[in-house]
């Protein structure tokens, strides 16, 4: 696999020294991966003639198109702030109240819960057995009336892609247009090329000579379930975008804060926006959001206050984000150090039992899920999933980790969010683990 570098010719070359594009590629190359785009940005701060420096690599070419997966959910989420700014939805309207065909027991939910996925509603996918998912709204309106919700809606925060694909439907029925043409409206607003809706087998078409690479993809302007992450950009296009979020214009009516506001849940702050897991570096806010589908793999991770990003995309999905979370951090680390959680050192440990409780439960291989380690909002989740699978994040399977270190612990509304690196032999994780004043576990996830 060969990485070829594309710099704006009025911007500064990047940094990145040869044997940092060479590690890439070799790590790469242990995956399997055959392309691999990879977009930087750093700019100096607004309003001022500071240093800009963005770059893109992409392998083989960079005409490479790739699927960004459910990193491109933020895409979706623009398009309802963009319709809220506009006035022509509340964000505390219940869905039902825009989309008739929904089944009642979900019409109530507000367009803020399925925003934040607070809405307790069902992970359609998890429901399909060995069916294609639906393509269209009423197949998938078929569906939905089969499953019952998990939760009242604020009881817990549960991840599902059923949440964006109503948030599709609602962009096209407001505004009489598929919500593939509105997307690629928002991408021609922002002067972003290189970015588009398009499907996975589009891609892979595209990128293989056998349907023109500028032109639209027809069966993304037909399908409707798409509002969970059918974008799809080249590493250029990817670096266009990433300049367009850390500038705040991604969104024309001005309502991209919202983007990184927390949700609320359960009684407390959760550390989800619009589209973006949201997290901190010390005391500066930061956002990722990582995404697998259908052999395509991607991270995105913004640094506002050091303004800079990354989004990575590869054509190998071993069925989680890990690899890719990686690559995308090890870039960004060396393109703008201090940037990313690789560069924190670990920090005193003045709570060992939530550092032993997080590890015997996260990093727990085959091993059961202890229910009483989990705050009610949890529970809820592990009851839904069952014992042993538990619905809660698994780092383990495999050797344990050689290490397991705190690098930081905030204090935060209602209990501690803290972040642990766990070393293994061949790769590093970061866990942010969110614990309550009553030593129960209320958030995990990576990074």
């Amino acid at each position: 696999m060969s990485v070829a570098c594309q710099i704006s010719d009025n911007l500064r070359a990047s940094r990145l020294e040869a044997d940092e594009l060479a590690r890439l590629r070799r790590c790469g190359e242990a995956l399997g991966i055959t392309q691999l785009g990879v977009a930087l940005v750093k700019a100096g701060g607004p309003g001022s003639d500071g240093e800009k420096m963005l770059g893109a690599w992409a392998a083989p070419s960079p005409q490479s198109w790739f699927q960004a997966a459910s990193s491109g959910k933020h895409v979706t989420a623009c398009l309802i702030l963009d319709l809220a700014s506009a006035g022509r939805l509340d964000l505390s309207d219940p869905i039902g109240s825009h989309l008739a065909d929904l089944p009642g027991s979900w019409a109530s939910r507000t367009i803020a819960s399925l925003l934040h996925h607070t809405s307790g509603l069902p992970e359609y996918l998890s429901h399909l057995g060995a069916s294609p998912p639906p393509a269209d709204r009423a197949a998938f309106m078929q569906l939905a009336a089969q499953l019952s919700p998990i939760a009242q809606e604020g009881e817990c925060w549960s991840y599902s892609n059923s949440n964006y694909i109503l948030l599709g439907f609602l962009a096209e029925e407001l505004c009489s247009r598929s919500t593939a043409e509105q997307i690629d409206a928002l991408f021609a607003r922002a002067q972003v090329s290189g970015a588009k809706t398009a499907t996975p087998g589009w891609v892979r078409a595209a990128n293989a000579g056998l349907v023109d690479r500028a032109a639209a993809d027809a069966d993304s302007r037909m399908r409707q379930v798409i509002g969970d992450g059918d974008v799809a950009f080249t590493a250029e296009g990817a670096m266009q975008w990433l300049h367009q979020l850390l500038a705040g214009t991604a969104i024309p009516g001005g309502t991209g804060a919202e983007l990184f506001r927390p949700a609320r849940g359960a009684g407390r702050s959760l550390p989800y926006g619009c589209g973006w897991f949201l997290d901190h570096l010390g005391d500066d806010p930061i956002a990722h959001h990582a995404g697998h589908f259908d052999g395509w793999t991607a991270m995105a991770y913004l640094n506002p206050v050091a303004r800079c990003g990354v989004i990575a995309m590869a054509d190998h999905a071993p069925g989680h984000t890990r690899a890719i979370r990686s690559i995308a951090l090890d870039a960004l680390e060396a393109f703008a150090p201090g940037s990313t959680p690789l560069g924190q050192l670990p920090v005193a440990d003045s709570h060992p039992d939530l550092t032993a409780m997080a590890r015997s439960q996260l990093i727990r291989g085959d091993g059961e899920v202890d229910r009483e380690c989990f705050a009610p909002e949890l529970q809820l989740v592990i009851d839904r999933a069952g014992p042993t699978r538990g619905g809660i994040i698994n780092f383990g399977g495999g050797e344990p980790p050689l290490d397991f270190v705190l690098v930081q612990d905030r204090r935060e509304e209602g209990g501690r969010m803290r972040r642990y690196r766990a070393v293994w032999a061949d790769r590093i994780e970061h866990i942010r683990v969110g614990t309550t004043d009553e030593n129960r576990i209320y958030w995990a996830w990576p990074l």
